[in-house]
């Protein structure tokens, strides 16, 4: 799931920095350093801890005013703030004293420096392992502390300031970009960590207004309560078909040529489930909400009666990462809490991301589903011969398979739907006719 710093510090870095160490935060402009940076400094305030933050690229009105956007209130008395912003270069080596003497006063657990890179291009080449190694470590040392030294890199180049801070530093965070189709991934790479196994070399986050997230492979043990409680699928016929609709925690995938009603039952499927007072998430990513909605209208769906229960919300992968796509789908689970999602459809999300992204993000639809007892449905768009699904991992994971085509014979078309699976519950084998009417899905 996506995680927040929390799960820095329970996965990525146990137990988080140790005490007495220099960790170095690496990256280019508006990879998050400074965000991640505050973020740890605000986790550590609230657990009792000293920071002291010190910044030469932010004013202090400006840092506050930054954070409060992201939730993060730094009004507290274990938190000082130096400001360092508008000091020249001339006056490097007195500004330097206030912040030893600070350091030296205020006794904090946790320094945090930025940017480093304007104080050792400041003090020159001959001083920075004096700096860092004899300075800034010998008050870590004495008090116990930890300092986050950041450090900009220049965009498009490899090498970090003079060459040695990598090297005096106890831990190396390196924030990268890397370019994916018309968008940037972020990259956090952890190269050095002395005193920590460092389980995974590498973890994808997105900064989001709530800050920084990462994400992580699911790992595929997982406890599970069974759930034997079912829901409609929206339509009556279907579900006595289905032997009594949807498991929750389950994943339904609804295929079939355009034409066959897949949205149609995604509407009925979330406004019936609201109507029955449960929370439910229609998420579309080929149609707006005004024409999800006017489809409700024209079905006879009054939406003002389940407004509250029902959120309609039309997202555009192509605008997004994969990264950032699947955190806003999170973000809008973890707000709404619904029972019921319908996410339409599978095969828009299929043209933006590669095999390896779109097995990573089934995953973590599984493991939600399962975790938070929703039923989810989606839709994959076929074409040709019904008589084959394309190979994905949906269609493996999905607990329920419902398969819908059109036939033509002389001259008329039919609608055909047939269950191909439903795991875990008995279902007819029969294939149906049904067709779509003002009133919806009628199946004979």
């Amino acid at each position: 799931m996506p995680m927040t710093l929390k799960f820095f510090k329970e996965e990525i870095v146990p137990g988080g920095f140790p005490e007495g160490s220099l960790v170095l935060l690496v990256g280019e402009p508006g990879t998050g350093k400074t965000i991640f940076a505050a973020t740890y400094s605000y986790e550590e305030i609230k657990k009792g801890r000293k920071v002291l933050f010190v910044s030469l690229n932010e004013t202090s009105s400006d840092f506050h005013a930054n954070m409060e956007k992201l939730g993060m209130k730094f009004d507290n008395e274990n938190f000082r703030y130096i400001d360092l912003f508008t000091v020249s270069k001339d006056a490097i080596e007195a500004q330097l004293e206030v912040i030893y003497k600070e350091i030296e006063n205020f006794k904090p657990n946790l320094i945090v420096i930025d940017s480093i890179t304007a104080i050792t291009s400041a003090i020159g080449f001959e001083n920075v392992r004096a700096f860092l190694h004899g300075s800034i470590g010998r008050f870590v040392k004495a008090f116990g502390s930890t300092a986050i030294l950041i450090a900009e890199k220049p965009v498009g180049k490899e090498e970090l300031g003079f060459g040695v801070e990598e090297f005096v530093a106890d831990g190396v965070l390196v924030f990268r970009y890397i370019k994916y189709g018309e968008h940037y991934r972020r990259v956090l790479e952890i190269p050095k960590m002395r005193g920590k196994r460092i389980r995974k070399p590498q973890y994808e986050y997105t900064i989001t207004d709530r800050g920084i997230i990462f994400l992580e492979v699911p790992r595929l043990e997982r406890k599970e309560e069974l759930v034997f409680e079912k829901i409609s699928s929206g339509v009556e016929k279907l579900d006595e078909i289905l032997n009594g609709g949807f498991y929750k925690g389950s994943i339904t995938l609804i295929a079939g040529h355009t034409g066959t009603g897949k949205t149609t039952m995604g509407i009925f499927f979330t406004y019936k489930n609201a109507a029955e007072g449960r929370r439910a998430v229609f998420l579309s990513f080929e149609e707006s909400e005004s024409s999800i909605l006017r489809a409700m209208r024209n079905y006879g769906l009054n939406y003002e009666e389940v407004k509250d229960n029902l959120i309609v919300e039309s997202l555009i992968p192509e605008a997004h990462s994969p990264v950032e796509f699947f955190v806003k789908i999170s973000q809008i689970i973890e707000d709404v809490q619904p029972e019921v999602v319908f996410i339409d459809s599978f095969s828009s999300i299929q043209e933006h991301m590669d095999k390896e992204e779109l097995r990573k993000m089934i995953r973590y639809l599984q493991l939600t589903v399962k975790r938070k007892k929703i039923a989810l449905c989606t839709t994959l768009n076929l074409a040709g011969d019904m008589r084959s699904l394309p190979a994905t991992n949906l269609s493996t994971l999905a607990d329920n398979i419902i398969l819908l085509w059109t036939e033509i014979k002389e001259e008329v078309m039919s609608r055909k739907l047939l269950i191909l699976k439903t795991r875990a519950s008995n279902h007819s084998r029969k294939v149906y006719s049904y067709e779509i009417t003002n009133r919806g899905i009628e199946i004979r």
